[in-house]
């Protein structure tokens, strides 16, 4: 029995689950001695049911593994699994790592530097702003970005990191043959080509709302630290960051307003203890020696050179998008004044314009 085979085998076999497959895998020697084990012996290990023990020796569900084996062999997809040498080796060290990984893509050893973002799918143009900062600063750096490929703070992460030429990798609640959501379609055909889209659900697996949570501990387990941008009170995204916690991984979060349903979450994860992120130093200096691939030398910091105009104009905007108006009343300048202004803090990629003459600063992430 092969590797591949022997896996697909643990995982057909009903509630023996990631933890006891991953007790089972370190009491034998190759995969495929578990299935030549006699029932006395599977019993007397630790957490090995009578009932899990008989299922193990009947060989687990036999139309299950071919069916997935199949699949496979017709498909663009792959696994890696728990028995090979270039599974993750961050997803291998955490508590309950899935014993097989379905795949499009390939990791790199590179992936190791790998920072999770997550947040919720409804999320604010503050919050989408702040995931486009760091997510392009740390792909500067040379960090895969991880994320679970849903709507909002997720997609924003991916395609981010796609646009500056980065890695990411998207761990799924479903299987790596379904596109969810379906929106997501261009973008799974674009992350593919630099980086990973996988999944511990088989082949076929549909996204049912069980399989998230499950998935989250994938996202934070395949990274050195999670960055929880949005969340609110009962977001999925704090789960990710208690995973994160359980892992002995670093946790961060986005500070944002006390009146914001979106920053609740966040806010209260540094009550907590998460740290706060206010910049993308906050997350370098905390994963710098955890690397194992640091950037040469190469930590730019971009000076602006702003004039007087230019300083006033940009020190009186925040993140969150300001009209014109306002920020004309606010600093005393007339609006062709401030207008003409805020076009040379644009060029000089200080300044981001939105629909409606709304402006806001990216620079103090640069």
């Amino acid at each position: 029995m092969d590797k591949r085979t022997a896996a697909l085998t643990l995982l057909s076999i009903e509630s023996l689950g990631p933890r006891r497959g991953l007790i089972l895998v370190s009491k034998f020697d190759k995969p495929a001695d578990i299935f030549k084990a006699s029932y006395r012996e599977l019993k007397s290990i630790k957490g090995i049911t009578s009932k899990l023990a008989r299922n193990i020796v009947k060989g687990g569900d036999k139309e299950f593994v071919e069916e997935q084996k199949t699949l496979l062999d017709r498909s663009p997809f792959d696994v890696i699994t728990i028995f090979d040498d270039e599974y993750p080796e961050n997803l291998y060290n955490i508590y309950d790592p899935p014993l097989v990984l379905y795949k499009h893509g390939d990791f790199v050893d590179a992936d190791h530097d790998a920072i999770a973002f997550v947040g919720t799918r409804k999320c604010t143009k503050y919050g989408k702003q702040v995931t486009e900062a760091l997510v392009k600063e740390l792909v500067r750096r040379k960090i895969t970005i991880v994320s679970g490929f849903a709507r909002g703070i997720d997609t924003t992460a991916h395609r981010t990191a796609l646009k500056n030429n980065g890695r990411t990798i998207a761990a799924l609640g479903n299987g790596v043959d379904k596109v969810y959501p379906p929106e997501n379609r261009e973008l799974r055909s674009e992350l593919v080509k630099n980086g990973v889209y996988c999944s511990e659900f088989a082949l076929g697996a549909r996204p049912e709302a069980q399989n998230f949570p499950r998935r989250n501990r994938i996202i934070s387990g395949l990274s050195l630290g999670t960055v929880v941008v949005e969340a609110g009170q009962k977001s999925g995204a704090l789960l990710t960051s208690n995973y994160s916690i359980n892992q002995n991984r670093e946790t961060f979060a986005v500070p944002g307003k006390i009146t914001s349903r979106t920053s609740k979450g966040t806010n209260q994860l540094i009550k907590q203890g998460a740290k706060p992120v206010l910049s993308v130093e906050d997350i370098l200096e905390e994963i710098e020696n955890l690397r194992k691939y640091p950037e040469k030398e190469r930590q730019l910091k971009i000076e602006f050179n702003f004039t007087s105009d230019e300083q006033k104009i940009y020190d009186s905007l925040t993140f969150d998008p300001l009209h014109i108006d306002e920020l004309s009343e606010k600093t005393g300048y007339d609006t062709h004044e401030a207008l003409s202004t805020l076009l040379n803090l644009e060029l000089k990629g200080a300044v981001k314009q939105f629909s409606g003459k709304m402006f806001a600063k990216i620079g103090n992430f640069q």
